[in-house]
């Protein structure tokens, strides 16, 4: 795919958007773990100090806590994104991160989950006005 494709789902420039996630290998600076089994482990949002529970940080919480499901689009290389399909956010934790000393979020991401996108998401019906016949 495409940047403008992704762009066109995802929304923002930043990694962590309302409905779907940016990965990669390290390129970003983020230190995200790709596990054998297909889950993925992925740094909170915030390059400089500790990590806050906001913004992106705050939705994968909810996400976690609600059991929303979040699309992946990983990054190939520049301009060339694949989408992983939908992810869910399995586990939290916050903890040190030594090389740098400070405290990160780690978000453990779980393929699968559902077959539909996440609500909001893909093609919407075109709106009808009330009072007409259509």
């Amino acid at each position: 795919m495409s940047w403008s494709e992704v762009f066109a789902v995802h929304r923002t420039r930043r990694g962590i958007g309302q409905r779907s996630l940016l990965v990669d290998r390290g390129e970003s600076g983020y230190k995200n773990r790709f596990l054998p089994d297909g889950r993925i482990v992925y740094m909170g949002e915030g390059k400089r100090g500790q990590q806050e529970p906001l913004g992106g940080n705050l939705r994968l919480l909810r996400a976690y806590a609600e059991g929303k499901a979040l699309r992946v689009f990983l990054r190939e290389k520049p301009g060339i994104w694949q989408d992983l399909g939908l992810y869910r956010v399995v586990g939290v934790s916050y903890g040190l991160l030594p090389e740098e000393g400070r405290y990160v979020y780690w978000f453990t991401l779980e393929p699968g989950g559902c077959e539909e996108a996440p609500s909001g998401s893909g093609p919407r019906p075109p709106r009808q006005r009330k009072g007409r016949d259509l």
